[in-house]
């Protein structure tokens, strides 16, 4: 079982990276105003978003530090449960407020090095997290390391999606 947590851990990451890195090439490619522009109602900037995958990113790596206790199921079991809600693009969610951005505008470097930063510490700190472990964790219940890196790929995928919208608006 080691092996297998070894090898999804692996791809768990290779997956993350891929996200992660079209995530920052959608964002670069825009200019500094259309970072800072709301493109329909009801809707983040292209810097907002950043921001709370930034925050989000950062929080996950806390959680990688947290003590944890061994898990009584496999470390992926809810892996499925999460892509089903954070893949599913017709829902809508409110971000938790800790991870919420704060209106205004942002320098557009500065927000994406703190973008690149919170990715290179989250894998980081995943690399020596013990991701079979189960803590408790907000707004996410009862998890395991393995599926909050899990959660992170998809809550990214589905940022991807909104920001591939958003730009479609932006460039019209």
């Amino acid at each position: 079982m080691e092996k297998n947590n070894a090898l999804a851990s692996l791809d768990i990451t290779l997956q993350i990276d891929e996200t992660s890195r079209e995530l920052y090439q959608l964002i670069a490619s825009l200019s500094e105003e259309q970072f800072n522009t709301v493109p329909f109602r009801d809707s983040w900037t292209p810097a907002q978003l950043t921001v709370h995958v930034t925050k989000s990113n950062n929080g996950i790596a806390q959680g990688m530090d947290m003590e944890g206790k061994p898990a009584l199921r496999m470390p992926e079991e809810r892996a499925t449960e999460l892509k089903k809600i954070f893949l599913d693009f017709n829902r809508k969610f409110q971000s938790p407020e800790f991870i919420a951005p704060r209106p205004g505008l942002y320098e557009q470097t500065t927000t994406l090095a703190a973008l690149k930063k919170s990715i290179e510490l989250l894998k980081e700190k995943s690399r020596l997290a013990n991701l079979s472990e189960v803590i408790i964790f907000p707004a996410l219940g009862e998890i395991t390391k393995l599926e909050l890196l899990y959660f992170v790929l998809y809550h990214t995928q589905r940022h991807v999606h909104q920001l591939r919208n958003i730009v479609k608006h932006l460039q019209l």
